[in-house]
């Protein structure tokens, strides 16, 4: 097993609300402050695809590649939102998958600043060439 580079994000509202403005997603869950807080999240959240950023920075500097291969395929579970304030971190193992021929396995969790995982996971992609 390889562990994959280090990779954090620091949330804030504006990283945020840059996100809702390029992906049409104005929740106020997501960038109503006031509303938000009379939820039971006691406030903002990020955008799902936020906390996600740290597997995706690990895997394309890993691969020294500015982006994902293509057939790429990922599996997820949300634990916990992330708010403005927490900072999400990766961990992450990469294997080859057991019965497939050039196929990589990513196993991995982001978690927050207090060790509460995000999101839990793995993403399967083809082998770098050697």
């Amino acid at each position: 097993m390889t562990a994959l580079p280090h990779a954090r994000i620091a949330i804030t509202q504006p990283m945020i609300d840059g996100y809702a403005r390029l992906s049409g997603d104005f929740n106020p869950l997501h960038v109503d402050p006031e509303a938000a807080a009379k939820t039971p999240f006691g406030g903002t959240i990020a955008h799902g695809c936020i906390p996600m950023e740290p597997i995706f920075q690990a895997i394309q500097h890993w691969l020294g590649r500015p982006d994902l291969p293509q057939d790429t395929r990922m599996s997820l579970r949300y634990h916990r939102p992330s708010q403005p304030g927490d900072t999400i971190r990766l961990e992450a193992t990469a294997a080859t998958a057991d019965g497939t021929d050039g196929i990589l396995r990513v196993d991995f969790a982001c978690l927050n600043q207090r060790d509460e995982t995000v999101i839990s996971g793995h993403c399967t992609l083809p082998a770098p060439a050697a």
